[in-house]
């Protein structure tokens, strides 16, 4: 069995199990899943899903605060999360 098709056979038992009125422990005992496995594939399918965000998509930014003397020389400064990123058009 490959990957793909255990990923997809987890995303169904883990979509059963929400659908469920069982404890995670009845669930898997009523299925004969160890539990180890549960919360394997439970991790694994919660990090692939956050992984697959398309990596050529772009996001728009607005300029919040537009500073005279940054214009003037051409110089552009990106803050994010506390990271600055400064473009200077002269280096």
């Amino acid at each position: 069995m490959t990957r793909e098709v255990l990923a997809q056979l987890w995303r169904e038992r883990l979509d059963d199990y929400s659908g469920s009125e069982m404890t995670v422990q009845e669930w898997r005992g009523f299925n004969g899943i160890p539990i180890y496995q549960y919360y394997y594939w439970r991790r694994y399918l919660a990090s692939s899903n956050t992984q697959t965000t398309d990596a050529g998509s772009w996001l728009a930014a607005e300029v919040m605060n537009s500073h005279p003397a940054s214009s003037a020389s051409g110089c552009i400064t990106i803050r994010i999360a506390g990271a600055a990123i400064e473009s200077d058009p002269g280096l």
